[in-house]
């Protein structure tokens, strides 16, 4: 089947109004087509259609992004065989549940568990800093900067659906604990909210300096959990 008929498929699949699932569904269904590859699967004993999708990112010029949804070993091993090269190097990027599942093929290695955060609008106050400047990414997504006295503080997006976009911030050493970081997450996410979009945050739990800018902000842990990871494709046991 063609990639469109696919992604029609896993549209089936996927709650894409769920942050959970959110950044599986980016890359399943929103990645750019010539860079990703999609292949499904049906379990004909649980009668559940799965998914592995293959991408091409900026994250990674050398190893590539692979997400997923299956729904037992089986499916894992036989759509893995199909989009994966054996032997060769990639990003794991799924939800927390497709951890089992794809340890019996792969290989992990730099493995991270982040924490799903979302924006309570409730919670969201604009902040006003003269300093910040918009200056949008190549790819137009909007990207706001404070630079000052050779210091700078960055917000912009990883990546954007329809309905979410994930935000970063990078804020040098030297210049955190002035605000700037705050002030660009601020104006990223605000711009984020007028484009009727909502925002993402994932971050590792023990990095509390970027949990505290994220709750100030007005994120709150959904509660969901995505791995990163460097992994190697081993493929199934003989």
């Amino acid at each position: 089947m063609s990639l469109e008929e696919n992604r029609r498929i896993v549209r089936e699949i996927l709650n894409e109004s769920d942050p959970a699932d959110a950044p599986t569904a980016h890359y399943a269904l929103y990645h750019p087509p010539e860079r990703t590859v999609l292949d499904v699967s049906r379990d004909h004993q649980s009668k559940r259609t799965g998914f592995v999708a293959r991408c091409q990112t900026g994250l990674d010029l050398f190893r590539p992004l692979v997400t997923m949804r299956c729904y037992s070993p089986r499916m894992a091993e036989y759509l893995t065989a199909r989009v994966l090269a054996k032997g060769r190097h990639y990003i794991f990027f799924a939800r927390r549940d497709q951890l089992t599942l794809a340890r019996h093929i792969m290989q992990f290695h730099q493995e991270r568990i982040l924490h799903i955060y979302q924006l309570d609008p409730a919670r969201f106050r604009p902040v006003i800093n003269v300093l910040v400047q918009q200056n949008n990414a190549p790819d137009g997504s909007p990207r706001f900067e404070v630079h000052s006295g050779g210091l700078q503080a960055v917000a912009g997006v990883n990546w954007q659906s329809n309905r979410f976009a994930e935000l970063f911030v990078h804020t040098e050493e030297e210049a955190q604990r002035r605000g700037w970081g705050r002030s660009v997450l601020a104006a990223c996410t605000e711009q984020i909210l007028k484009a009727k979009q909502m925002p993402l945050y994932l971050v590792e739990p023990d990095n509390v300096a970027s949990l505290e800018l994220a709750r100030n902000v007005g994120y709150v842990d959904t509660g969901a959990r995505q791995v990163y990871a460097e992994v190697m494709y081993m493929g199934a046991d003989e």
